[in-house]
């Protein structure tokens, strides 16, 4: 993942209660979520893995990179400092310009990438993301591209900010099942286009492709000053490996949930 500095602060995004910034960087304007965050390291850390593992699955999401803020820029910012910002590498990601959440039926149809969508769907149950299903803040349309995101994995592993070794253990304990309010608010919208033969085929195969190498790749980086403890590393690496390893599982719980698959193989290669 690429590293860029920090030139200026513009403004808090005003969305989501992680509190992103605004911030333009050597590579243009990021929106980034910092080390000093009310919710700790963890959604960082939650955003990297996250990141890494959507672009080996090929889930269109915006280019995210570790935005380093060092303490001349932080003292001429002042700004950010009365929001707890420290020194050190970041989380952030690419601003899309003319981005739309709070995503609609008619601007959804829109977009050139439905295809994407099953995959999307398929990558919230492997992250057990909870969010993206109620929170309208977790999909963005670029209307220039006309091209649906994944955007804010920072509350995913069903915990949130909440996951240490010891919680991820006791979750492979349940049953694996599906994100909550399957039917909620933006999956409702998303679910019409989980259609026809085969709809999860691209995203599985690329999951048929993906070793326990790519899987460990997703870890590697993470800046220092975030602070992730190895046994938790090494819990939540066995938790995304087993719950890819688990995926028939997953697509025989879709199937029962996706009323407009009509069916197919779930794998076709």
């Amino acid at each position: 993942m690429p590293s860029y500095n920090m030139i200026k602060y513009e403004r808090e995004m005003g969305n989501g209660i992680t509190n992103p910034l605004l911030m333009k960087t050597t590579d243009g304007n990021y929106v980034v979520k910092v080390i000093g965050n009310e919710h700790g390291t963890r959604i960082l850390i939650n955003e990297f893995v996250c990141y890494k593992l959507a672009k080996i699955l090929g889930i269109p999401i915006p280019d995210a990179a570790l935005i380093n803020i060092d303490q001349s820029t932080l003292s001429l910012n002042p700004d950010l400092e009365s929001l707890g910002v420290k020194t050190g590498l970041h989380f952030g990601s690419k601003l899309v310009p003319r981005g739309q959440t709070y995503i609609q039926g008619p601007l959804l149809n829109l977009v050139k990438n439905k295809d994407d969508i099953p995959s999307i769907i398929l990558f919230d149950q492997i992250i057990y993301n909870n969010d993206r299903v109620l929170n309208p803040g977790n999909l963005i349309i670029d209307i220039k591209e006309k091209k649906l995101l994944a955007i804010d994995h920072s509350h995913t592993f069903k915990l949130g900010a909440l996951w240490n070794e010891a919680e991820l253990k006791k979750i492979h304990e349940e049953d694996l099942c599906l994100v909550k309010d399957f039917h909620g608010l933006n999956y409702k919208l998303l679910l019409k286009y989980v259609n026809g033969y085969n709809p999860f085929n691209k995203i599985l195969q690329k999951i048929h492709e993906i070793s326990q190498v790519d899987i460990n790749w997703c870890f590697e980086q993470i800046p220092i000053e975030w602070e992730l403890k190895k046994g938790d590393k090494d819990a939540l690496n066995h938790f995304i490996w087993y719950r890819i390893e688990n995926i028939s599982s997953f697509m025989e719980l879709l199937k029962e949930q996706c009323h407009e698959w009509k069916g197919g193989e779930s794998f076709e290669f």
